[in-house]
């Protein structure tokens, strides 16, 4: 590696972008963040259209290494950066972990999708802001039209995502049901699985900083039923502060509480 940064290229309303984020401070790897799309976004474009971005320092002054989907992105981190890895050394525990990440990165943020682009207050935030990461600048006639543009594209998608009339009780129910549980495993200790985050607190924590912190019906769900799990969220953020040595911390795939086991099945 050079001693430029890597540059981690995203949404704030994007939960993998947060989640990356997240890694990154935790991991205490230097990073330059830029909003994708905005003026300040001068990478070269990814293999596919998605967000977040990471490219990696060339050598000479720019960006030639462009990678996207978060979990292929952790796993080459782990493979670049040495000291306060995600992964635990047990590998039934790193199983387990890799599992959850999983659960967040393909169910829960179904849920997400759904409270964002089903439930009309959801639908006015979302559509008004989403468009100003990209241009502040935005005249009120561009946002009015960005605004009928992402709202009509969103919600068409909506089935597509698995967000439907006949689904809806079934994508809140399971939300609803991660809250519980996780508002009852934080009584007994601070991360899923010991003393210091995983893949899978990333994972949970991606989908959550959108379902607890932003969008508003289902941040006032969280704040009803599992308050811990709102303050959770805040931590993970930036966990840069957290200490951490060698490969301790993690708990014992013996004593893992029952909140884990219930989880998973």
């Amino acid at each position: 590696m050079t001693d430029e940064p890597i540059v981690l290229a995203g949404q704030y309303g994007s939960p993998y972008t947060l989640k990356m984020r997240g890694v990154l401070r935790y991991r205490r790897i230097p990073f330059r963040w830029v909003l994708r799309d905005s003026p300040w976004d001068d990478l070269p474009p990814p293999p596919v259209a998605l967000i977040p971005v990471i490219a990696y320092p060339d050598g000479n002054g720019g960006y030639g290494d462009v990678t996207v989907d978060s979990s292929p992105q952790i796993m080459r981190l782990e493979t670049e950066f040495a000291g306060r890895s995600l992964l635990p050394s047990d590998p039934a525990l790193a199983l387990i972990d890799m599992l959850i990440e999983d659960y967040g990165d393909e169910w829960l943020t179904k849920a997400m999708y759904h409270y964002r682009w089903a439930y009309q207050p959801d639908i006015e935030k979302a559509g008004k802001l989403l468009p100003l990461s990209s241009n502040l600048h935005l005249s009120p006639e561009r946002a009015d039209q960005a605004y009928r543009f992402i709202t009509k594209r969103q919600i068409s998608r909506r089935a597509m995502v698995g967000s439907t009339d006949e689904t809806a009780g079934a994508l809140e129910s399971s939300y609803r049901r991660v809250l519980t549980i996780m508002q009852a495993h934080l009584e007994q200790q601070q991360f899923l699985l010991g003393e210091r985050p995983g893949r899978g607190d990333f994972g949970l924590f991606g989908q959550l900083t959108q379902l607890v912190r932003w969008d508003p019906t289902p941040m006032q769900v969280a704040i009803d039923i599992a308050p811990k799990v709102v303050n959770w969220v805040e931590r993970m953020d930036d966990l840069a502060w957290l200490p951490v040595e060698g490969d301790d911390g993690w708990g014992a795939l013996e004593t893992l509480p029952a909140s884990i086991h219930t989880l998973l099945c």
